[in-house]
């Protein structure tokens, strides 16, 4: 941040805490933080030694929002109400059980009232709220082009009614329109209506007039957008727009990987995931992160943020919508009756190894010209085959019969179920995991999945997995589930390729001079 800058965010004045009018405080604005000191008593020496204990800090980087009003008590006076999100440490009844600390949501209501009439006042207090606007737009670190076309532009927000068991609407207004209202955040909201109803919309938007996208729902949704974006003719454009997530269905896995990169802990319930998240939006980094492009048997050409599934994990996820109304128990359910009566899904995959060294697969070789058709550097037409000889291709080939098969771009494939631990949003490859068919297959299976909800199922030596830069799969079965992102696809051979860092979303970055607040 430049001193120019900083110094136009800088400010200090005397407030009254809110309910605390016969004491004084110091309070100073910087770009990372504001403090909050008692003003020592003249007449109270002791209370001036002790003055440092009594400063409190509060990161800028907790501050999510600040709106000034009339003090309800004193038509005079003028509030400064911080909106701040923070690690706590429990307090009251709940700190015999835990000393862990945990985000929490609160107020600080500061009081000014140098002046003797009410304008004065809202004038001083405005400039605060001003700067400290400012100041948190700037600890957001936008790029350069969001910074200087989209910083005015208002959010498109599509809620499916149908997600979360019929829940996403009601957990919106509840729980996050308020989270925006108090960080003054500018958005459209749109109900879908139909399935498809979203990448609809996007195919024909003006990306001019929005600053990003945030879905309220589950993953459904975050792959019909994106795919809708990459449908458009200026793909590379639409896909500039990040991409925002409000968990309200059953896996949720798109806001999990970005909370996970973000260093953020997952909430544990419902109402607290959905507030995360709203405040993650409305002060959001950019950041980049990692798409597969896929092509199915049927001609098809689709777009993966998050897995390509084959064998027992497919067969859950399709064969669990029947329980949808059970929320993320659903997959529960389905897994203990696959489990029990595993198949055996015989067929082979051809793969890439990634290696740190290779650069022939990155977003360099795209060019303004390029289109979604020509988006790929290893892939070969679906009706030619892959040669395999080790002297003169990259290609290696994997032999079933499989019990399970997972490919993946990021870590976390639900809120719950951690699938490659050492993922990250935009690590430039693909982990194909498998579990092989054999005699062991049901308990082998029954190990893994309880591992998965810690990710460290990578651990049993009967979990094969790799980093890959590409992949075909190929069943020899005539009937089956193959997933991509959830969704079901036409069952035959599927393949796929990383591209490497090609999409944004919102996320937050660690800003290396954090400071933390102790309030």
């Amino acid at each position: 941040m430049s001193e120019e800058r900083s110094k136009s965010i800088d400010l200090e004045d005397i407030f009254f805490l809110h309910g605390h009018s016969s004491k004084q405080y110091l309070v100073k604005l910087s770009p990372i933080a504001l403090s909050i000191s008692l003003q020592p008593d003249n007449n109270n020496e002791s209370q001036s030694a002790s003055n440092n204990t009594n400063t409190k800090i509060i990161s800028i980087d907790d501050i999510y929002g600040c709106l000034c009003m009339k003090s309800p008590e004193d038509s005079i006076k003028c509030h400064l109400t911080l909106y701040i999100y923070a690690l706590r440490k429990p307090k009251g009844f709940s700190a015999s059980f835990s000393k862990k600390e945990s985000l929490h949501r609160f107020q600080q209501i500061l009081t000014y009232a140098k002046f003797q009439d009410f304008e004065s006042n809202l004038t001083a207090v405005t400039q605060w709220h001003r700067n400290i606007t400012y100041a948190i737009y700037l600890r957001r670190n936008l790029p350069q082009d969001i910074v200087m076309t989209k910083r005015d532009k208002r959010a498109l927000v599509f809620v499916n009614p149908a997600g979360g068991a019929g829940k996403a609407y009601r957990l919106v207004m509840e729980y996050v329109v308020g989270v925006w209202s108090e960080s003054e955040f500018s958005y459209q909201m749109i109900i879908t209506e139909y399935a498809g109803h979203a990448r609809d919309y996007v195919r024909t938007i003006q990306l001019a007039d929005w600053s990003g996208i945030i879905l309220a729902s589950g993953d459904g949704l975050v792959y019909e957008v994106i795919n809708g974006l990459m449908s458009r003719d200026d793909w590379q454009e639409a896909l500039k727009l990040p991409i925002g997530h409000v968990p309200c269905g059953s896996g949720n896995a798109f806001i999990t990987n970005i909370l996970r990169d973000s260093k953020q802990s997952v909430m544990d319930t419902m109402e607290k995931f959905v507030v995360q998240a709203a405040i993650l939006t409305a002060t959001h980094s950019v950041i980049p992160f990692d798409l597969a492009v896929i092509d199915t048997c049927d001609g098809q050409r689709l777009f993966s943020f998050l897995c390509i599934e084959w064998g027992i994990i497919a067969d859950v996820d399709c064969e669990s919508e029947k329980y949808r109304f059970l929320g993320e128990t659903r997959f529960t359910v389905e897994a203990v009756k696959r489990i029990l009566r595993p198949r055996v899904y015989n067929g082979y995959i051809d793969y890439i190894p990634y290696s740190d060294n290779d650069y022939t697969v990155n977003t360099n070789h795209i060019t303004p010209t390029t289109t979604t058709a020509q988006l790929h550097h290893h892939l070969l037409p679906m009706n030619e085959s892959i040669p395999t000889d080790s002297n003169t291709t990259k290609w290696l080939r994997i032999n079933g019969p499989f019990a399970h098969v997972l490919i993946t771009s990021k870590a976390s494939i639900s809120k719950d179920i951690v699938a490659s631990s050492q993922s990250t949003l935009s690590d430039g490859y693909l982990t194909l995991q498998f579990i092989r068919s054999n005699g062991s297959t049901r308990t082998n299976l029954a190990k893994t999945f309880t591992k998965l909800s810690e990710g460290n199922h990578f651990d049993f030596n009967f979990v094969e997995w790799m980093r890959i830069r590409a992949f075909r799969l190929v069943p020899n079965d005539d009937h089956g589930n193959i997933m991509v992102d959830g969704e079901k696809v036409a069952y035959g051979p599927i393949q796929g390729e990383i591209l490497p860092g090609i999409g944004r979303c919102m996320g937050k970055q660690s800003n290396v001079d954090r400071v933390s607040t102790n309030i």
